[in-house]
């Protein structure tokens, strides 16, 4: 089905009033334009896309959806399985700073994450209790500008 037909068929859910809230998902920046467009002002709550260190190529949806108000959810925020143990390997900087700060890598890239914007919610996997709290923490670890020019600065 087209994606501009899908689009107008959420919108008539939403008319009707059978959904309160609309969502798209793996969608670019043109997909999000024309949604934006079809729902109206407010219509379009959230946008969810890959994005990680390893997958940054969503960003730009990323700060349009910031602009506009619309959550962005980051699926596989953290690389999924196989990568995320390899974070502080493969980006440095986030070992460091998590050592420095007695924290997880994990926690590390999800607070840089969210310090991206305030519309970011990533959608982490974790299944187990202590996983699951780690990266709920990272929404209380604040990194200093030095400490996300670092990132910055090497790559991530």
């Amino acid at each position: 089905m087209p994606y501009q037909e899908t689009i107008h068929a959420l919108r008539e859910l939403w008319d009707a009033g059978k959904v309160r809230l609309v969502g798209v998902a793996n969608a670019d920046l043109q997909q999000i334009q024309m949604a934006r467009q079809v729902l109206g002002n407010g219509g379009l709550a959230a946008v969810q896309n890959e994005f990680s260190p390893w997958h940054r190529s969503s960003e730009p949806e990323l700060r349009h959806c910031a602009q506009h108000g619309i959550a962005f959810l980051p699926w596989g925020p953290l690389g999924g399985l196989r990568r995320a143990g390899g974070l502080a390997t493969r980006f440095p900087a986030i070992g460091l700073i998590a050592a420095a700060r007695g924290v997880s890598p994990q926690q590390t890239c999800l607070a840089w994450m969210l310090h991206l914007a305030p519309n970011v919610i990533p959608l982490v996997g974790a299944s187990r209790p202590e996983t699951i709290r780690d990266s709920a923490a990272a929404a209380d670890l604040d990194l200093t500008p030095q400490e996300l020019e670092l990132l910055e600065t090497e790559g991530i």
